[in-house]
């Protein structure tokens, strides 16, 4: 959608050029279609531009998001792992945001990606 959506307005604002507003154009033929090149340039900018803004604030890791939260109090003990547990470690597949808050002798233990169990 961010690529068709400028592509059609370049076509449509191509079109708008050639016909509706053909009275304020040049009457040589190169400078005609130069003015309403600019013009449909123009238009695809600014449909461009919201939406590479709208697809480049999606996600960067393949769509999936992890959010975990976490409260340990006393002498309790909690475990967030964003991936899976065993196996080889590898980057998280998608974005990762962990906030934890303890208090006493708790323990929190927080893995981004994939928690290795295996020794080498």
């Amino acid at each position: 959608m961010a690529v068709m959506a400028p592509v059609v307005a370049f076509g449509v604002g191509l079109w708008l050029a050639g016909s509706v507003f053909s009275g304020w154009l040049p009457r040589a033929e190169a400078e005609r279609w130069a003015v309403a090149a600019a013009f449909a340039t123009v238009a695809a900018g600014a449909v461009g531009a919201p939406l590479g803004w709208w697809a480049g604030r999606e996600t960067r890791g393949g769509g999936r998001v992890v959010v975990q939260r976490a409260t340990a109090t006393e002498a309790s003990r909690t475990t967030q792992i964003g991936g899976s547990r065993g196996g080889t470690a590898s980057a998280p597949s998608g974005d990762v945001e962990q906030q934890a808050e303890s208090s006493g002798t708790a323990r929190i233990t927080q893995i981004g990606g994939d928690q290795q169990t295996g020794g080498r």
